[in-house]
């Protein structure tokens, strides 16, 4: 458990703090104890070989009004100069993970593509949180129908667009793994650990280049290397307990 001191910008030091941006030392990204808006920046960390490690806030309730803006995931970059930088907000935290693995493509328009396939993924995920995790318990029947035979559907037609285009190999963009595989098939993870997982996947699992990808990042060495791990499996299991009751743990 860490303590957070992390509520205000250190414009003072945006010299040495961009240093330690440009040449980290290590990394701590911090979240609660399972997947959800922590899988993606996790993945990239253990992507990357680097020095990290993953914790959790000591009093979340009462450390959260220390964060820039009450939420995680937070990364503390700490750089070979010694300076630790702050970054939250979970797209800022994975385009820069990303770029510094080499996630991002090889000129600007493919880094473009993958952060628009990126937001799409994340943005179907931030979907299900209103229609469904976060609504009111008798509204939750509706929400679920709406994304089922709606929005999820509709992610799932144009994604599926994207990755024939590629030739359905398990990845948008020519044949090494993106920001935007590893995203997308987190989406899939996340859907795959909530409460209504039969009729969400019954869904994703007939799209045969969804399937693909999602297969293709989980072979991947450095992945299988991370999620074989009981670290990563307890964030696993944290995601179901968290879902099936998320009003009673955030009481």
């Amino acid at each position: 458990m860490v303590q957070i001191d992390a509520g205000h910008f250190s414009l003072n030091a945006s010299v040495e703090l961009s240093e330690a941006l440009a040449k980290p030392a290590s990394y701590k990204l911090m979240y609660f104890q399972m997947l959800s808006n922590g899988a993606t920046g996790r993945d990239l960390l253990a992507f990357g070989g680097v020095d990290w490690s993953s914790v959790a806030p000591a009093n979340w309730n009462a450390e959260k009004g220390q964060t820039p803006f009450h939420l995680m995931p937070l990364l503390f970059i700490t750089g070979e100069n010694g300076k630790t930088a702050t970054l939250a907000e979970t797209v800022v935290i994975e385009y820069y993970l990303a770029k510094k693995f080499g996630l991002l493509g090889t000129n600007e328009y493919e880094e473009s593509v993958i952060k628009m396939l990126h937001s799409s993924s994340a943005a179907v995920q931030n979907a299900f949180a209103g229609a469904v995790t976060w609504n009111a318990p008798e509204a939750k029947a509706g929400g679920l129908g709406f994304f089922t035979t709606a929005t999820l559907p509709t992610w799932i037609a144009t994604h599926e667009r994207h990755l024939n285009d590629n030739g359905n190999n398990g990845h948008y963009l020519g044949d090494k793994l993106s920001l935007a595989d590893i995203r997308t098939a987190n989406a899939i993870e996340h859907f795959a650990t909530q409460p209504e997982s039969a009729a969400l996947m019954a869904i994703v699992n007939k799209s045969l280049p969804l399937i693909k990808l999602r297969e293709t990042v989980a072979k991947h060495p450095k992945m299988v290397q991370w999620r074989s791990g009981n670290e990563y499996k307890g964030y696993y299991e944290g995601n179901i307990a968290f879902f099936a009751d998320p009003f009673a743990f955030m009481s």
